[in-house]
């Protein structure tokens, strides 16, 4: 039986040497994941509209419902095509957040 424990105990430490590293999960993403986009869905019959790297004043699709922030920085929402009325209190959108839109609106980057 000393020699079963024994292949039992060095099997054991094996796997625990062989097994992959996890990463502990963390409440932010990692800097380098960002995509630098800002993503704006429709309709379910329509593609997401996706901005690259957007700057400055952006006009919202006709009929946009739901914005999603994928950039690193705040983006500001506005009730109008021209970025002239932020929507108060819930302009700032965070990273990693979203919310839903004027089907007219733009946003700011």
């Amino acid at each position: 039986m000393p020699h079963l424990r024994a292949l039992v105990l060095s099997a054991a430490a094996t796997c625990l040497l062989a097994a992959p590293a996890v990463a502990s999960p963390s409440a932010e993403p990692p800097a380098e994941d960002s995509t630098n986009q800002v993503v704006v869905f429709q309709h379910e019959f329509t593609e997401l509209t996706v901005f690259e790297d957007p700057k400055g004043c952006e006009r919202l699709p006709t009929g946009s419902h739901v914005i999603s922030n994928q950039t690193d920085h705040e983006i500001t929402i506005y009730s109008d095509p021209l970025c002239l009325l932020p929507i108060e209190p819930v302009s700032k959108i965070k990273p990693g957040y979203g919310t839903h839109v004027s089907a007219v609106g733009s946003f700011s980057a």
